[in-house]
This record gives structure tokens, sequence and C-alpha cells, in this order.
């Protein structure tokens, strides 16, 4: 289970990263964070993902004038959302009308199918084949983490069960204080969501399980496929 906020606190190296962070409101990368307090990048980079996994901690990418994005981290406090794009916006309030919709019709409202119309209705391309080995399987998954990523969240992944299982950590919900006031309906266009992106890409029999705030600012999903992976044949 990942740490708490208070958990990860407990140590004096953290708490000095964060103060770090805190004077810079631009953001820091790991290796600016470890030059001041004479640490090795690694070492610091462990703490800072610890953090950001429970939630103190935020991270963005930012782009120079030439090679890939530097990823830098950002102190995160009650007073300062995650961003979200306008595009997630206007997606997450498309859905919220759409959930409402429903119960204007006489239905229950319901998010979570409301969640899984949206990744349908902008899936063109007949669903694959069911995963049948771990890194397929996986890759699958990745369709949904970039869906999570680009709404916002910051995504972390482990598995288990031999791959079968996957265990995403969201951490900095862009959606963070309606999701406290109403985690019903956030959690569950959230859910829908994810189904609906397993289904597209041919894992409608996946389970699903998303557990809310695990922390104060995170929620985990779990997703397990029923398929009995073989062991990929040798070239």
């Amino acid at each position: 289970m990942p740490e708490t906020e208070s958990d990860v606190l407990t140590s004096p190296t953290r708490r000095a990263i964060l103060e770090l962070l805190r004077d810079a409101p631009d953001g820091l990368g790991a290796s600016e964070a470890a030059a001041p307090l004479g640490l090795h990048v690694t070492t610091v980079r462990f703490h800072l993902e610890r953090m950001v996994a429970a939630g103190v901690v935020g991270t963005a990418q930012r782009r120079g004038s030439v090679g890939r994005p530097r990823k830098i981290y950002l102190a995160v406090g009650d007073d300062q959302p995650p961003l979200t794009s306008p595009e997630a916006l206007q997606a997450f309030t498309e859905l919220l009308t759409s959930a409402w919709a429903d119960a204007a019709d006489g239905s229950p409202g319901n998010p979570e199918r409301a969640g899984r119309r949206w990744v349908e209705a902008r899936s063109d391309a007949s669903a694959p084949p069911s995963a049948v080995t771990p890194g397929t399987w996986l890759g699958k998954v990745g369709m949904a983490v970039d869906l999570l990523d680009e709404w916002g969240y910051q995504p972390e992944l482990r598995t288990s069960a031999g791959g079968r299982t996957v265990e995403v950590t969201l951490s900095a919900c862009p959606f963070l204080a309606m999701a406290r006031a109403h985690p019903d309906v956030v959690c569950g266009i959230h859910r829908g969501l994810i189904r609906g992106t397993m289904a597209a890409v041919g894992e409608d029999g996946a389970e699903v399980d998303l557990q809310p705030f695990v922390t104060e600012r995170s929620c985990v999903a779990r997703l397990t496929t029923p398929a009995v992976f073989r062991r990929p044949s040798r070239p």
C-alpha cells in the first residue's frame, strides 16, 4: 500500500526536499534538488517518487529547445490544485452532462456508463484479440494509462500475479475537490473511462477495481486479466 503523507514526511531528507520545492514555484528537476542538499541524484529521485506516490509532490514535463522533455517536481499544496488541460475539462463537463441527462429522462444517473460511452464514441477501429502474453497485456493497460495521463493524473504502475494484475496509483487528481464532495460521480466516471478503454483494446473481460482515496490525494486502480498467459514462442 502506498505511504501516506505523514509517512513520507517522517524522513528529514524528504522534508528538506519538500522545502526546496516550496521555494521553487516553477519546480525542480531531480539533479537541481540534489545539488543544494549534497545528495546523489538517484537518491533524491527515489525520495521524490515516493513523495509523488503519496500525493505530496506533483510532476510535470517541461520542454527545452532541444532533446526530450524534462521531468520536474513541484510541491502540492491544498491551495495548489493540479493543472488540468482545457480539453480534459471540456470532456469531463460532457461526461457530467451525459450522466445527468440519463437521470433527467427518468433512468438512474450512471456516471460509469457515461465514462464508458465517452470512450466508445471515440473508438473507430475494431477491438483486437485479447492478450495472451504479459507484454501484450501491459501494452493494452498502457492505453488506459495514457488516457489518464492526458486528463492530468500522474499514474505509477506496478504488477503482480505474474503480470496479470496491474496496480495503477493515480496521484494529483485534477478533479480533487469535486471527487471529495461527490466520489460516486467522479470515481464512477473514471471507472467507466478505464473499463471503456480496456473494452476498446479487446479486454472487455478485464476486472477493474478502483479504490478512491487510498491516501489523501491518490487513488488506486487494479486491472486484472482473466487470461492465462502462455510463454511466447522462441525464434
